[in-house]
């Protein structure tokens, strides 16, 4: 009885042993993964930042406070909505906090957003509004404009999906100006990418801008 006594308890403490290790190791992967991609996502972060100090050189000095009380759409009047510095300066103060998110497809917080709902949240964040959040559905509130050369400031720029032939609008982003454009991509999340990159020069469809038309049939 005894011998079987001091066999139950090693088999015990070898069991609480193994146990301890394998958790330890799990623990041990799930902080170096959880590390790993926190390094990935502030790489991107920095990337981006370069990308607007080196085309947006009135930009790298913005300040990253929201700018508040500016509910009323004084701009309806205007050709350009953007041509109102206030939103302007919003709408890339807004990106900018956004800037690192992880891709999560259907995702619409900073835990993980999609392409549309990015462009979405960031609308709804600067303009008070519910924008649509599907990216076929956006490019369809527009006319096309077709040359890139012709965007400005906060136009929405759709590409098509994996299959660069297709028609169909499968992506969505916010252009900056001189060829960089926010957007959620798969691959890095929240980042701010130069038009130049094979990948986006080869989809890109079409541009659209955000009239206050657009805004008046949004707000309906």
């Amino acid at each position: 009885m005894r011998k079987f006594i001091i066999a139950f308890l090693v088999l015990f403490l070898v069991s609480i042993l193994i146990n301890t290790t394998l958790a330890y190791g799990t623990n041990d992967r799930q902080n170096k993964k959880h590390l790993s991609t926190k390094i990935f996502r502030k790489s991107n972060v920095i990337e981006s930042l370069k990308k607007l100090k080196l085309y947006l050189l009135g930009y790298n000095n913005i300040s990253f406070e929201l700018i508040h009380n500016t509910t009323s759409f004084d701009f309806l009047d205007a050709k350009s909505i953007f041509s109102n510095e206030i939103y302007k300066t919003k709408l890339l103060t807004t990106i900018l906090q956004w800037l690192g998110t992880p891709y999560k497809m259907g995702g619409s917080t900073k835990k993980g957003i999609d392409c549309s709902n990015f462009v979405a949240q960031i609308f709804r964040q600067t303009f008070g509004i519910n924008f649509p959040a599907n990216a076929e559905t956006q490019s369809r509130l527009f006319n096309p404009i077709n040359e890139l050369k012709e965007l400005s400031f906060g136009d929405l720029i759709f590409f098509t999906g994996r299959n660069k032939k297709s028609m169909r609008i499968g992506h969505v982003g916010i252009y900056l100006g001189n060829g960089v454009f926010a957007h959620s991509s798969t691959g890095k999340g929240v980042i701010i990418t130069h038009i130049s990159e094979g990948y986006y020069s080869e989809r890109f469809r079409f541009g659209g801008r955000l009239s206050s038309d657009i805004l008046n049939i949004v707000l309906k």
